[in-house]
């Protein structure tokens, strides 16, 4: 019998007053065998503590950034460093952040059928072979109802950086997890771009390269019993996001995220001046 599997992973981080003193919480799992979701994509649209950072006025950080929203279609009309998918990442996880209630009856409630037991029958793909069955999905649709819209996520051209420095680093290896082959850490990559405030987090998905796919998977979070990636996905106090999406030895594809409550761009001084993102990761070359 055939399971498609990927491996997701998640970190998150809170930033103190003093930017020396970051506090490091990773929340590492083993492979698990997720979900796969055959819908056609839509048209529409805490975890951690959350502390005031040096610079703040007072506010929350959502509080702080909720002013720039107005302008949030400048920022995703921009965002030409996106692939098309990776756009669709985006708009998907604000599609579930608008409404997470409509979301899970849209499109995890349909899933309960397909079960029988742990394994997941879905017409025309092979099942796949989960750890908790339909229990996870159930969970996730009950909190789901219970949870409060919260604010759109922006594209960040930095942070997008961050995570394609991952998914270079990983993609031509079978390796996975939040430190990158060259030793850096999810804090390190995010910084390599710019200075971030608030809280920032990671997650990763491994096997898939559909955005509803890759985001229903970490939503559901089957075999974590943190959901720590859910968590990440649902969390009102980040307002930016960077996502990379290239090809992986191991999975055939994977998928970075990097969230931040405040970001702001600030390009390493050997950044080349002429430099765009190229739409195919594939044809993307390393930076440092």
């Amino acid at each position: 019998m055939f399971c498609l599997s990927t491996a997701t992973k998640q970190v998150h981080i809170i930033k103190h007053t003093d930017l020396r003193n970051i506090a490091m919480s990773f929340k590492y799992k083993q492979i698990t065998i997720v979900l796969l979701l055959l819908l056609m994509l839509a048209p529409g649209q805490a975890h951690g503590s959350h502390s005031l950072t040096k610079g703040d006025s007072g506010q929350s950080g959502s509080q702080h950034d909720g002013a720039m929203v107005a302008g949030g279609m400048k920022r995703f009309e921009k965002a030409d460093y996106l692939t098309q998918t990776e756009l669709e990442v985006i708009m998907e996880i604000n599609r579930l952040r608008s409404n997470p209630a409509e979301y899970a009856r849209l499109y995890l409630e349909p899933l309960r059928e397909k079960y029988l037991g742990k394994l997941l029958k879905l017409p025309g793909r092979r099942p796949v072979r989960t750890q908790e069955g339909i229990a996870a999905l159930e969970e996730c649709i009950r909190e789901l109802e219970n949870t409060s819209p919260s604010c759109t996520l922006l594209p960040c051209k930095g942070l997008t950086l961050a995570a394609r420095d991952l998914t270079l680093d990983q993609g031509s290896t079978k390796t996975t997890g939040h430190t990158g082959n060259d030793g850096s850490s999810m804090s390190d990559r995010i910084e390599r771009y710019g200075q971030w405030n608030g809280s920032i987090a990671e997650n990763i998905s491994y096997g898939f390269d559909e955005a509803r796919y890759i985001v229903v998977a970490l939503l559901i979070d089957d075999g974590v019993p943190s959901r720590g990636h859910r968590k990440t996905l649902l969390d009102g106090t980040f307002n930016y996001v960077g996502v990379n999406i290239g090809p992986h030895r191991r999975f055939r594809a994977m998928c970075v995220m990097e969230f931040a409550t405040k970001y702001s761009l600030a390009l390493p001084k050997n950044f080349p001046a002429d430099y765009t993102l190229s739409k195919s990761s594939k044809d993307r070359q390393p930076l440092m």
